[in-house]
C-alpha cells in the first residue's frame, strides 16, 4: 500500500512512530489522563471533545437499528431508471445511498481539485469577481481582517446590478468580538455591504435552538459556541459550486491545510446547495443595520433562543420537506437524461440533529457497511480488502463510526493532526489542553485496535508540517486493490460528537469511474 507521504512534502507518520503511547508525560505533564478526560466531561462546556470516547466495548450489532432511514422515500418502481445505471460497478456497491439522498449525475471533467490554502483563496476571489447572477456563501464565519474578500464582493456587486449576494453564517461565532478593538466580528465586516447595497446583499445568521434560557445567559462568548453551530461550508457563484471544510479566515488562506473541490457549470447540483443556504436562512436571523450598530431580526419564524421547542418543530419540517423535494426532483430529472454521458454521481447529505436530521451520519454508515460487506465475502482474503483513508482535523470519531471501523473487513488508515498541527495547540485557557485530549483518544482507540487484533489492518497516522495546522476531513475508498479511489466524501463534518449531535453540516459523497478525476482525488489526499 503506498504511503500517504508520497503525495505531499510534509511529514505523515504512524502514531507509534511519534511517541511511546504508554508514556504521554510530554503532552500531559500538568494533568493526569483521568483529570484531562473529566475536564471535558460536561458536553455543554466544550463539546469539541467527546468524553464518551473513553474505553467502551464495541458491538457491531448495537447500533444496527439506532438509525432508520427517515428519508427512504424512493420506491423501486419510481426509481428503476437510475437503478439500471447504478447496477454497474463501482456504483452498484453503494446503491443503498439512493434510499437516503438526492443524487446528481455529472462528468468528471466538470470537477476540479484545489490543493493549497492560497489556491483556495485565489479561487474564491476570482469566482466572486466573475459572478453575474448570484453569490451564496455558507460558512461558520468570515474573519474581520478579510477586508480584501469583502471588497471583492463590493466590486462584483457594482459591476452587475442583477447580482444577488446571500451570506449565511453562524450567529454566535459571527457576532463574537475579539479581545482587541481591531478584532471585530463578521457582522461588523459585512455591515457596510448591507448598508450600501440593501437590495442586493442579505446576511443571515443561524442560531442553535439548544442555547436558551439560563444557559444562554451564563455561558460567555466562545464557550457558548460549544452548544451548537452552523458549520456548513459551501460557496456558490452562478452555476459553479466550491465545497470545502475551511472557514474564511487568514489561517485558512495561508497555512491551515484543508480540502477544496470545485464543481464547474453544474446548475442542478449548485441549485441544490443554493436552496440549502436559502432554506436554512429562512429560519435564521437577518442582519439589519442601525444608526451605530446592527440588530438581528426574524421574519415570521419562531425565535430559536426564546421559542426553541416551536423553532425546532417548525425548522425540522422545513428541512425534511427540503430533502423530500430534492429527492423527487432528482427522480423526475433523471428520466430526461442520457445516462451514457455521465461517469460520476454526487449524493449531497446534511446533518442537523438539533432539527432531527441525521442524513449524513446514515449515509456515512451506509458507505462503511458497503466497505465491510466486500471483506466479509467468503472468497476474499486480506490482501484483497478494500483500502480506506478516513481523516479529521480532530481525532474524535463517534462510537458508531469506531464500531464500524473496528468490525469492518477492510484496511483503514486514520489520519488526524499531530498535537503541534492541532488548531488549539498553544491556545489560551481550557482549549490549550485539547491537543493532549485528542492524543489520549488516539491512545485509547489504538488499544481497542490491538484488543481486536486489527493492528495490521487499522493504522493511525498523524500530520505534521512546520508552522502549519491541519483541518482536512473526509473519506477515500479504493476498491479491489486499485491505485485510485472510486469514492470520496468531502464537506464540513469532523465525524465527531459535535458534527453528529450539535452542529449543522453538509457533505457530498462522490462516486466516479473517471480516471483523471480519480487520480486528482488521490493526489489531493491529505
Amino acid at each position: 500500500m503506498p504511503t500517504i507521504s508520497v503525495c505531499k512534502k510534509y511529514i505523515i507518520f504512524n502514531f507509534l512512530q511519534k511517541r511511546n503511547i504508554s508514556n504521554l508525560s510530554r503532552y500531559s505533564h500538568k494533568l493526569s489522563s483521568n483529570n484531562l478526560l473529566s475536564l471535558f466531561k460536561n458536553k455543554r462546556i466544550f463539546t469539541r471533545f467527546d468524553s464518551s470516547t473513553a474505553h467502551f466495548p464495541y458491538n457491531q450489532n448495537k447500533l444496527k437499528h439506532k438509525l432508520k432511514s427517515q428519508y427512504d422515500l424512493i420506491s423501486t418502481d419510481s426509481n428503476s431508471f437510475i437503478n439500471e445505471y447504478v447496477e454497474k460497478p463501482p456504483f452498484n456497491n453503494f446503491k443503498n445511498l439512493l434510499k437516503i439522498s438526492p443524487y446528481f449525475l455529472l462528468n468528471g471533467k466538470q470537477i476540479r481539485l484545489l490543493q493549497e490554502p492560497k489556491e483556495f483563496y485565489e479561487e474564491l476571489r476570482s469566482q466572486i469577481l466573475d459572478a453575474k447572477e448570484r453569490i451564496l456563501i455558507a460558512a461558520l464565519y468570515i474573519g474581520y481582517s478579510e477586508k480584501d474578500l469583502a471588497n471583492a464582493l463590493r466590486i462584483a456587486i457594482k459591476k452587475s446590478k442583477h447580482l444577488k449576494v446571500h451570506i449565511l453564517l453562524d450567529c454566535l461565532r459571527s457576532t463574537r468580538i475579539g479581545q482587541t478593538p481591531l478584532d471585530k466580528s463578521s457582522a461588523y465586516l459585512l455591515l457596510p455591504l448591507v448598508k450600501e447595497f440593501p437590495n442586493q446583499v442579505t446576511v443571515s445568521l443561524y442560531h442553535t435552538p439548544d442555547l436558551t434560557g439560563i444557559l444562554k445567559k451564563i455561558l460567555p462568548p466562545r464557550f457558548n459556541e460549544g452548544i451548537g453551530l452552523m458549520h456548513i461550508k459551501s460557496f456558490i457563484f452562478d452555476n459553479n459550486l466550491l465545497l470545502s471544510g475551511a472557514n474564511l479566515n487568514h489561517d485558512y488562506f495561508t497555512n491551515r491545510q484543508d480540502r477544496y473541490m470545485l464543481f464547474e457549470n453544474t446548475p442542478s447540483l449548485t441549485n441544490y446547495f443554493a436552496d440549502l443556504v436559502e432554506t436554512v436562512a429562512s429560519f435564521s436571523y437577518k442582519l439589519k443595520p442601525t444608526e451605530d450598530s446592527f440588530n438581528l431580526v426574524l421574519t415570521k419564524q419562531p425565535d430559536p433562543a426564546t421559542q426553541s421547542t416551536l423553532f425546532r418543530k417548525n425548522s425540522s419540517l422545513i428541512m425534511k420537506d427540503f430533502i423530500k423535494r430534492w429527492i423527487k426532483h432528482c427522480i423526475e430529472q433523471s428520466h430526461n437524461l442520457s445516462l451514457q454521458k455521465y461517469d460520476t454521481i454526487i449524493f449531497p447529505v446534511i446533518q442537523m440533529n438539533p432539527l432531527y436530521i441525521r442524513q449524513d451520519e446514515l449515509a456515512t454508515l451506509t458507505v462503511l457497511d458497503a466497505i465491510s460487506m466486500q471483506g466479509n465475502r467468503s472468497n476474499i482474503n486480506e490482501n484483497n480488502f478494500w483500502r480506506v483513508f478516513f481523516t479529521s482535523g480532530y481525532f474524535n470519531f463517534t462510537q458508531s463510526y469506531k464500531e464500524k471501523i473496528l468490525n469492518a473487513q477492510a484496511k483503514f488508515r486514520l489520519l488526524a493532526a499531530s498535537p503541534e498541527a492541532n488548531g488549539f495547540y498553544n491556545s489560551k485557557g481550557v482549549s490549550k489542553y485539547l491537543p493532549q485530549a485528542y492524543t489520549l483518544i488516539e491512545k485509547q482507540f489504538y488499544s481497542d485496535i490491538c484488543h481486536h487484533g486489527k493492528e495490521h489492518l487499522i493504522k493511525i497516522l498523524e500530520y505534521k508540517r512546520p508552522e502549519w495546522t491541519f483541518h482536512a476531513k473526509g473519506l477515500w475508498c479504493y476498491l479491489n486493490g486499485e491505485s485510485w479511489p472510486s469514492l470520496t466524501i468531502i464537506g464540513s463534518s469532523n465525524y465527531g460528537y459535535r458534527s453528529t449531535e450539535r452542529d449543522l453540516e453538509a457533505q457530498a459523497i462522490l462516486i466516479t469511474t473517471n480516471t483523471q478525476l480519480r487520480k486528482a482525488i488521490h493526489e489531493a489526499k491529505y
